[in-house]
């Protein structure tokens, strides 16, 4: 890796990105070394809890169970699935190896393409402290790794379907596909308006993404990819159905789209984003300047991601209202998390949910189950003397 491509794209000299020159930064200060040792500190994380699933013999595939998928649902999951996948792989020679290959760098987009493709290991964090939503097991998957974050509340982890096809693909195409939109809305509104300044512009963007976000998930959630099955009944399109779209789950993926082009679209002059800011003043060598540059442009989306969308999704999760019967009938869509033949009730605001495998749960069936090993604690008698 080296430096930039800066001939082209909007953070180009002169190009539709470039609104002021770059500030003056202190000598003292290089911003791409925490950028960068965040990005390595993601992507290590990462790799450990793939690395504790694989040797706790956890993969396994999840099956959707005894419902039967609709004929057409499954058509529609096979078409996203391997669509996503394989433009994902496009995506990662078209932006990222090919140029890199022609001229010994890595474009800024190329990062930003590779950084999404590495980014969807994360993804059923949202399901940290209770199952907030689930994938179709249908989907290629072996389980997820999640259960290994420390402090992971929800059961029955390894029954997540995380998809190994669909979800880098989604997040690769879809997430910067979002970003050229966005990017491609700043340059309408730059010519417009030319003294609007970026915070503005952000904004003015941030409902239209609102709508697009929701527009393409929601198609893709009536043709059973996932669900949002603790969704808030009152801010939930189509509330009742699998395909329930939670509006907050729009608001806070618009978050993510604004930034993440914000952050491509204000560039400097010499085509780096704020997270590259100092890697002039870097003593080292080109090579390893390239790879502080892809750390750091990673640790920068990554950080965004779970800051907007990770952080507040799995907070409101706790909040949400009961599964759906429309969710919770589908085995497809529960795959073992909750439900039917898991000995654990699916969230309802009526019942506690269980904080690991320890605690007291209730099952489907409305009873209240003591795993083996767990003491009921007793509160102590109330003190009479000072």
């Amino acid at each position: 890796m080296a430096a930039i491509d800066t001939t082209h794209g909007p953070g180009a000299p002169g190009g539709p990105g470039r609104s002021a020159p770059p500030a003056a930064v202190p000598k003292t200060t290089r911003p791409i070394s925490w950028w960068a040792a965040l990005g390595a500190a993601f992507l290590a994380f990462a790799a450990y809890l793939i690395i504790a699933w694989i040797a706790s013999g956890e993969p396994a595939r999840v099956s959707s169970g005894e419902t039967p998928l609709p004929g057409a649902m499954k058509v529609a999951l096979a078409i996203q699935q391997w669509g996503l996948f394989a433009g994902m792989l496009a995506l990662i020679w078209f932006k990222a190896l090919r140029p890199r290959l022609r001229t010994g760098e890595f474009s800024f987009d190329g990062l930003m393409v590779l950084s999404f493709a590495l980014m969807w290991w994360s993804d059923p964090l949202y399901n940290y402290f209770t199952p907030g939503f689930n994938y179709n097991a249908w989907f290629v998957n072996l389980g997820s790794w999640v259960g290994h974050v420390p402090g992971w509340m929800s059961p029955n982890s390894t029954q997540i379907p995380q998809p190994l096809l669909w979800l880098p693909g989604v997040y690769t195409c879809a997430f910067f596909s979002m970003v050229l939109i966005v990017n491609w809305g700043f340059r309408k509104i730059r010519e417009r308006y030319p003294t609007l300044s970026g915070i503005s512009m952000w904004f003015v963007a941030f409902v239209p993404m609102m709508v697009v976000g929701t527009m393409w998930e929601a198609a893709f959630m009536v043709m059973g990819s996932h669900h949002y099955g603790s969704s808030i009944e009152g801010v939930t399109l189509n509330f009742g159905h699998y395909y329930g779209f939670p509006v907050y789950q729009g608001i806070t993926a618009s978050l993510l789209y604004c930034t993440w082009g914000a952050m491509r679209y204000f560039r400097d002059d010499r085509g780096h984003s704020f997270a590259e800011a100092g890697i002039e003043r870097l003593g080292v060598s080109p090579r390893l300047k390239g790879w502080m540059r892809f750390f750091a442009v990673s640790g920068a989306i990554t950080a965004i991601f779970f800051v907007m969308y990770h952080l507040p999704n799995a907070l409101i999760a706790e909040r949400g209202s009961a599964w759906p019967t429309d969710v919770e009938k589908r085995s497809y869509m529960t795959s073992g998390v909750c439900g039917v033949g898991t000995g654990i009730a699916c969230p309802d605001p009526a019942i506690p949910f269980p904080r690991g495998d320890s605690s007291l749960r209730i099952s489907p069936e409305g009873e209240l189950i003591v795993p083996e090993g767990t003491e009921l604690p007793i509160a102590p008698p109330i003190s009479t003397e000072p």
